[in-house]
């Protein structure tokens, strides 16, 4: 009888295990115009111009000792990075910048859960060296997350409802799994009128979750200054690194 009430002292004595968040990373524009040159008959690619893409690698901290560098690719949500429990600083640092260095970005973590980093050339950032982000939670399987990275207040028709998404905003919105929801996507034009940028479906399969990012176009002479980019991907748990 003793031994069996020290071994469940024991056991509830023991702290819970909280459990494991994670971080991931998502830079949103547009890729630089492709260019080449031949070099003795053969076509070469040639680099894009500095600071005209994300940093290929970047280097998370979390107030300790930063984690191993992490590819960031445009318009990919990169893989997971294990993040410590509650609220404190999240600093980036491009890969093969000196730690001592001031970090690329700085921002604030969630509290709880895990969560996503949307970076992206600001309005007035000619190149990536100076970015802009957002944190957001990560939706939940089923359901569509409505981010506005665009400077101004645009208007989402999200099926029959119809609502005004502030810069620096977002939404989470359920998506039916019998059939797509219509998304349309508005901006006023110099004249103050709504002109239409996007329309089209929205679904989703079982287990999927959507990413739906409205922003300014940063391309060399952009036809239009608005552009929205849908990612779905599976809402399951993925290998931890």
């Amino acid at each position: 009888m003793v031994v069996l009430l020290l071994t469940a002292w024991s056991t509830a004595a023991e702290p819970a295990m909280e459990p494991l968040r994670h971080v991931r990373f998502l830079a949103v524009g547009d890729s630089p115009p492709f260019r080449q040159e031949i070099r003795d008959g053969v076509r070469y690619e040639l680099e894009p111009p500095p600071g005209s893409i994300p940093p290929r690698e970047v280097i998370p901290g979390f107030g300790g000792k930063p984690a191993g560098a992490v590819p960031l690719r445009l318009g990919r949500i990169s893989p997971r990075v294990v993040a410590p429990p509650g609220r404190g600083p999240l600093k980036l640092w491009r890969a093969g910048d000196a730690l001592e260095a001031s970090p690329w970005v700085s921002l604030e973590r969630l509290q709880t859960g895990d969560f996503l980093v949307i970076l992206w050339r600001g309005p007035k950032a000619e190149t990536w060296n100076l970015a802009s982000s957002l944190v957001v939670a990560d939706a939940p399987a089923g359901s569509a997350r409505i981010l506005n990275l665009f400077p101004l207040q645009v208007r989402v028709r999200w099926g029959a409802e119809s609502l005004l998404l502030p810069p620096g905003a977002t939404i989470l919105r359920p998506i039916p799994q019998d059939a797509p929801v219509h998304l349309q996507i508005l901006a006023a034009d110099a004249t103050g009128a709504m002109k239409r940028h996007h329309s089209g479906e929205v679904s989703a399969i079982r287990g999927e979750r959507c990413l739906v990012t409205i922003q300014r176009a940063d391309g060399v002479a952009p036809r239009r200054p608005l552009k929205v980019s849908i990612l779905r991907e599976i809402a399951a748990d993925e290998p931890t690194r």
